[in-house]
């Protein structure tokens, strides 16, 4: 299962944002969701389904199909929230940062309406400043990579100037745990001018340029821009997309108390609807009525949405460029084995192949993969050819098909 983290300054609704995210009142079978940990939870990415496209109905495994909304599970790790000088130790430090090292993307929650300082202490609106709640999180990350980096840097240092190996797949090694790799490191070095032959002469401002560089690229990230629905909220969102963040307006609580409600039965609602539908008129307090009708006034009919499920979304279709591929085993009948139709649905860096996708699906099937045919135009595709977004794929592999 794909991973995401959620990262962000203290006290800007970051674990609001966990809470929406992973109250989702969806529930797929075979998934050992019971096993992941309490800071650890499951949230989902909205897809249009091709079963309206082809007219069928489908039976998903992995995944659910909901009034034509394909909902794929992704694992989500909350963080405790950073404070300046985390590095050095202040507050919970950088406790638990190991924790995303897999992690594909990085959701940094920040408050767009400026109402806390950089130690998440509450301020009036607007004295905050959002950006600064950014700039906060990547520079105590990049702080986090460069310790890791000094901890080995000196042996590093001596293989490579002893020719013994390449600094590039030196530190390739040693960053395979975050998840970068050897062309993420070489296309870094190359575009700050570093010398990869004299790591020795490179100073602690080129360590830390490359640590930089190196997150950024590895673990992009994007920004919950929080609490949009509070005044000075439209300003932040503004000043957080001038200084070049590719950031979404959110209003995490909203989206929670929409979730809650569609949970207990009270209004109909799906993670990233427009609009909700109140359904047990009966069961709302005049409390209640009231709050839901504010959301729709202040969140759902200004932004479009609470923002919640367009983060998560653009975080892997957008900035990590993932397609949604259908793997079938009868082309003719889109079934599996047991007959089940578009039973699963999974998500591949944009390039991928069929090959790539038999690996995906089963190691034995990857390395026994022979070609795979489109379901929709029943030709065979090699091993070369990149999947598109919403391929429905069937894998011939020796001694089998999926």
């Amino acid at each position: 299962m794909e991973l995401a983290g959620i990262v962000g300054k203290a006290n800007v609704g970051k674990s609001t944002m966990f809470s929406a995210m992973t109250l989702a009142p969806i529930e797929i079978a075979n998934y050992p969701f019971t096993t992941v940990k309490p800071n650890r939870g499951v949230s989902y990415l909205r897809i249009k389904c091709v079963c309206r496209e082809l007219g069928v109905k489908d039976n998903p495994k992995n995944s659910r199909c909901i009034e034509g909304n394909r909902f794929i599970p992704i694992e989500v790790i909350d963080c405790p929230g950073i404070i300046r000088e985390a590095h050095r130790g202040r507050g919970l430090g950088l406790k638990f940062l190991d924790e995303i090292r897999q992690a594909s993307a990085l959701i940094v929650v920040a408050d767009a309406s400026g109402s806390t300082d950089p130690d998440g202490n509450p301020v009036d609106p607007g004295s905050g400043d959002p950006v600064d709640d950014v700039r906060l999180v990547e520079d105590e990350l990049t702080y986090w990579v460069m310790g890791l980096l000094e901890d080995d840097w000196q042996r590093i240092t001596r293989v490579v100037e002893n020719r013994v190996g390449e600094l590039e797949e030196e530190l390739a090694k040693k960053f395979s745990g975050l998840g970068i790799g050897l062309e993420t490191i070489k296309d870094a070095i190359d575009e700050l001018g570093l010398d990869p032959h004299r790591p020795s002469k490179w100073g602690r401002e080129e360590l830390m340029s490359f640590s930089e560089k190196i997150l950024r690229k590895g673990k992009p990230i994007i920004v919950a821009a929080n609490k949009i629905d509070m005044p000075g909220a439209e300003k932040g969102l503004e000043r957080l997309r001038q200084a070049g963040y590719n950031a979404i307006p959110v209003s995490a609580e909203a989206e929670r108390i929409l979730r809650l409600a569609a949970e207990k039965g009270l209004i109909k609602y799906l993670p990233g609807d427009p609009d909700f539908q109140v359904i047990r008129e009966d069961k709302l307090s005049p409390r209640q009525r009231k709050a839901l009708e504010m959301i729709r006034e202040n969140v759902l009919e200004r932004w479009g949405s609470t923002g919640v499920q367009d983060a998560v979304n653009q975080a892997y279709f957008k900035l990590l460029n993932y397609i949604p591929v259908y793997p079938v085993e009868d082309p003719e009948k889109l079934t599996d084995h047991d007959g089940n139709v578009l039973p699963d649905v999974y998500i591949l860096p944009e390039g991928s192949t069929p090959k790539d996708l038999a690996y995906k699906i089963h190691t034995e099937l990857g390395k026994t993969f022979l070609y795979a045919v489109d379901a929709r135009t029943k030709m065979r595709l090699g091993e070369d050819y990149k999947l598109k977004w919403g391929d429905i794929i069937s894998i011939v592999a020796a001694g089998k098909r999926s």
